[in-house]
């Protein structure tokens, strides 16, 4: 909470700190051109210019360091950082697979780059504005520099407003003066020119203010001033102000009954979707899609829904993001079918390349299902099947995954083409272009991506400076580096550094401090691949300095983690730790807002925000050292529980867990015993943190690859799902299983005692019940239960009183799932046991059962339906008769009863749901649900049971809950139990079951 304050606060002092720093960096221009300039000067073979291998080359840049040290350009993990100097653009392409120095278990080999933020695909709405008036317009008034404007030959529009500028002067005509003056400032930015935009949009704010307020002309100035003002602040980088700027602009603009007020509505959109507030930008959008709802179609109406699209695309709701595109697309065709115009062109451009990228979310969201980057799935169709006959099998699905994603990226290339070749936009076109090139860069199509990036160069270079394209360049540099180096050197990486320098310059004339910061950190990065660390730390630090300036966590973080492996790669260990941990500070800092990294469809979380995490734990747990000091096992400990904890923010995407009691606290006070095991898979090996009652934590780790790790979960998970009888091949790997988490402490645990798991990565989709000592199930020594993360919300006991029950079920076929015969005789046996209100078939119903909710509290609630838990919230539901009910809706729905009960849900129970098959990450939708219920205790099925041994399982569950005072882990723990010594002794029919949360 602190830290996120004090970024908050570092908000109010950036401007302030922005001037101070202005003279810092026009020095740091001037030392920069008179380095290259000596650079310039040396004299060097042509074959060797590039790569300073001569000794001339190296007693310059000793020279350079030393200039810089006796300037004070030092630096240090914590100390004043540098001034803004970005070094030469030489590089050392030899070392660009560094095996000179190797950190002690990362490799920079492992760290692929990142892409900037994109800018938008849609345009701000900020028109050449004139003055409406009951009489007409004279050909040489103002009409006559809007068709200049519009027409794009902005220097000739100057010339015209110039003119009229000074006749408003002579005639004393201040309300015109003014709004040329703003007209001036938007036609100055169209350049570039952001000093001559900047003068006149303050002459035109001052002078505008100073008019009498009251009259309708005058507040449509000062309105349509505002909205030229956003224009500016948004291309400089400052997006707060340009909120400010449209939210005063809109109510002008409503108080005068203008339609713009929706042009400067939809900037507001954009607006939060760049400070990453995209919950606010689609309510926004919305609101402004039911205001035109009942008007005719139009090209604004064209604009909204693809800005909506674009907006649900990026919040993950895909399916919604495809109507509105679709609804968008076939308004715009057919205005240009009715009156075919360069408007009406652009629409379908625009929203063609929204649907590229929507297409291209789509087929990522479907391969990490499959647990699958586009890299691996690239790889996996390059690699030869397993002799293994199980393993084959689930290759060749792994395979066929693969080719179905490339094959859907096949159609995203050509959207990205048709948007290109139709659109008459220059800046359009080049985002069409940018997309398609990272996209056969991502899939490794070296070939057509070589082919493609000059033209792009050539685009970019025709552009005046301004946040979007100095964006596209650090987007373009960041690909060419990927290309350069799967290549063998082309594109040239002195080439590439040199892009990015003059980004760095131009985005300082702007004054765009974000814009120079990212092209800061990519240059360094650039660096880093070859193995120059100095030179790359320099930048780095420079990059982060300027994050930390403007308060953005979220690109700050980026950068710590850039430093912490330039630390760790040149043995400073200690300052590696520090970095890596401000980072994962500056993550949590802006949990709430994490989706604001997620930027257009090159966003991973597996990439860019979990190795932060893991790479950290991994410094901890250093391996050469078996005994870390107990400072060091608790922040690795709550490391991984930041881990879990992003992970659900990513998966809702909003923050959403928010708990108070540590589970050290609730194993140390509990008369109950329990042991916690947090679980953490790294690259080389598993650790485990364990926890005993009044014991300090303790650590030990297995060696075993990550790759081992999921393979072995894998195999099993199918073993235990798909066997109806216990197969060898299944207890052997249930033993390998118990060997790495159990065995070398099995000693230290006591019968009976509950073992509540905090697992990672692979290891969450293996039930821990079925785990196989060589002679028992874990199950028959111990109570197991799962933790979704490090902390419970309020666990208590069970009270023993009589409990209050909803039991909800279908048993009827519903939406292609097949029926569930048994499902009444378990609830009507559960009913006997616990008093209950049962919803069954045509009454489970979403609104039956929030009322039913709402009339009378439940401290169980019991649902008996089809589910599904997935990787994807949008994918995470359960049946009901007359919908799907999707996790948030559920959320919603269960949370009811919080307004008229203090008592949360002491249960829920979702006795045949299922995790999606083949997605490797569905558990995700498993602890989503257990922590967005707001039940204490969750239990839930990893698959689907015997529709009889499911029943029987429950309905002896409520049974021993009911019969004597006993814990919800040992309740379900006897349950299991009953049917593993009835005729289910197959882990298939009971190891199924979970319990989630609060096992007392």
């Amino acid at each position: 909470m602190g830290q996120s304050r004090r970024w908050r606060q570092a908000r109010f002092t950036a401007e302030l700190r922005q001037q101070f720093e202005a003279i810092g960096r026009c020095c740091s221009a001037t030392l920069t051109q008179y380095c290259s300039a000596t650079l310039a000067r040396l004299p060097c073979p042509s074959s060797h210019r590039v790569f300073y291998r001569h000794r001339t080359r190296r007693w310059a840049t000793a020279l350079l360091l030393g200039l810089m040290l006796a300037l004070g350009l030092t630096y240090s993990a914590t100390g004043t950082p540098p001034a803004n100097l970005p070094p030469s653009p030489a590089l050392h392409t030899a070392s660009i697979h560094p095996a000179t120095v190797q950190p002690e278990s990362l490799s920079t080999e492992q760290f692929s780059g990142f892409l900037a933020q994109p800018p938008s695909t849609f345009p701000l709405r900020s028109s050449f504005f004139v003055l409406r008036s009951s009489q007409a317009l004279p050909p040489d008034d103002p009409q006559s520099a809007r068709l200049l404007y519009e027409a794009g030959r902005y220097r000739e529009a100057i010339a015209q407003l110039e003119t009229q500028l000074i006749d408003y002067r002579q005639t004393g005509d201040r309300l015109h003066e003014g709004l040329t003056l703003a007209n001036l400032s938007l036609a100055h930015q169209q350049l570039g020119e952001w000093a001559a935009a900047e003068r006149h949009m303050t002459e035109a704010v001052q002078l505008l203010n100073s008019l009498p307020p009251r009259t309708q002309p005058v507040q449509r100035a000062q309105a349509q001033a505002l909205t030229i003002l956003g224009r500016l602040q948004f291309a400089r980088g400052q997006a707060d102000a340009a909120l400010e700027s449209w939210e005063r602009a809109t109510a002008l603009f409503q108080q005068v009954g203008d339609l713009a007020a929706i042009d400067t509505q939809m900037n507001q959109a954009q607006a939060l979707r760049s400070l990453g507030l995209y919950r606010r930008a689609i309510a926004q959008l919305a609101a402004i899609d039911q205001q035109l709802a009942a008007t005719p179609d139009s090209l604004t109406k064209v604009q909204v829904l693809r800005t909506l699209g674009d907006a649900q695309r990026v919040a993950g709701d895909l399916d919604a993001a495809r109507q509105a595109l679709e609804q968008s697309r076939r308004i715009a065709a057919a205005l240009h079918a009715q009156s075919p115009t360069p408007a009406t062109q652009e629409a379908i451009a625009a929203v063609t390349l929204s649907l590229a990228n929507l297409g291209r979310a789509r087929a990522i969201a479907a391969l990490g299902q499959a647990g699958m980057t586009p890299t691996e799935a690239v790889q996996r169709l390059k690699t030869p099947l397993s002799d293994n006959r199980a393993r084959r099998a689930y290759e060749q699905r792994q395979q066929r995954i693969a080719a179905t994603f490339l094959q859907q990226t096949e159609t995203v290339l050509r959207l990205y083409t048709e948007a290109a070749q139709v659109s008459p936009s220059a800046e359009l076109r080049l985002q069409a272009a940018l997309n398609q090139l990272s996209l056969l860069v991502e899939t490794a199509q070296w070939e057509q991506a070589r082919s493609r990036y000059s033209a792009i160069q050539q685009q970019l270079d025709l552009l005046p400076p301004s946040r979007p394209t100095l964006f596209s360049q650090i987007e373009l540099a960041q690909l060419l580096t990927t290309l350069s180096q799967a290549s063998g050197g082309e594109p040239d990486l002195e080439a590439i550094a040199r892009r990015l320098s003059k980004t760095v310059q131009q985005a300082r004339e702007v004054g765009d401090l974000r814009a120079e910061s990212f092209a800061l950190g990519s240059l360094g990065h650039l660096y880093e691949q070859t193995g120059q660390w100095r030179e790359a730390q320099t930048l780095t630090q420079q990059a982060l300095n300027l994050a930390q300036q403007i308060a953005a966590a979220d690109i700050a973080y980026r950068w710590q983690w850039q430093l912490g492996r330039l630390l760790l790669v040149q043995g400073d260990k200690t300052g590696a730790i520090a970095a890596y941990s401000q980072s994962v500070q500056s993550l949590q800092a802006i949990r709430g807002d994490l989706v604001a990294i997620n930027r257009d469809v090159q966003f991973s979380f597996r990439e860019s925000v979990e190795p932060v995490y893991r790479q950290l734990v991994d410094l901890l747990l250093d391996p050469q050292n078996p005994t870390p000091d107990l400072e060091r096992l608790v922040q690795a400990r709550d490391v991984i529980e930041g881990l879990q904890v992003a992970e659900l923010d990513n998966f809702f995407r909003e923050a959403c867990l928010d708990t108070q009691f540590q589970l050290d606290r609730v194993v140390d006070l509990s008369t109950l015993p329990a042991a916690v095991l947090y679980t953490i898979v790294l690259p080389d090996r598993i650790e485990v943190i364990l926890k005993q009652p009044q014991q300090p934590l303790r650590r030990y780790a297995t060696p075993v690859s990550q790759e081992t790790v999921e393979r072995v979960s894998e195999d099993l998970l199918r073993e235990l799902r798909d066997r109806a009888y216990p197969s060898p091949e299944g207890l052997a790997l249930s033993q390998q299983v118990y060997d790495w988490l159990i065995r070398p402490i099995a000693d230290q645990l006591t019968e009976n005692q509950t073992l509540v798991f905090v697992l990672d990565g692979a290891l969450r989709n293996v039930p821990m019940a079925a785990l196989h000592d060589g002679r028992q199930y874990l199950i028959e020594h111990y109570s197991v239960a799962l933790a979704p993360g490090l902390q419970l919300p309020d666990p208590r006991p069970l009270q023993q009183r009589q409990f209050r029950a909803l039991m909800a079920g279908l048993t009827e076929a519903r939406d292609n799932f097949p029926a569930l015969p048994n499902v009444e005789k378990e609830l009507a046996e559960i009913q006997k046991t616990l008093p209950s209100r049962v919803l069954l078939n045509t009454s489970f119903t979403q609104q039956n059962f929030q009322n039913s909710l709402s009339a009378a509290p439940a401290s169980i609630v019991h649902v008996a339906t089809h589910g599904e838990f997935s990787s994807n919230a949008a994918d995470t539901f359960i049946l009901a008769w007359d919908s799907r009910v999707n996790v948030k809706d559920l959320s919603s729905l269960l949370q009811v009863q919080e307004l008229d009960s203090p008592e949360p849900i002491e249960l829920l129970v979702l006795s045949a749901c299922r995790t999606a098959e083949g997605d490797r990450r569905a558990t995700l939708g498993l602890a989503g649900v257990a922590v967005r219920a707001g039940a204490r205790s969750t239990i839930a099925s990893l698959w689907s049971v015997d529709d009889e041994a499911g029943a029987d399982l429950m309905i002896e569950f409520y049974h021993q809950l009911t019969r004597s005072p006993i814990s919800k882990a040992e309740a379900l723990r006897q349950a299991q139990l009953s049917l593993l010594r009835a005729n289910y002794d197959a882990p298939r029919f009971w190891a199924s079951y979970v319990l989630l949360g609060n096992w007392l």
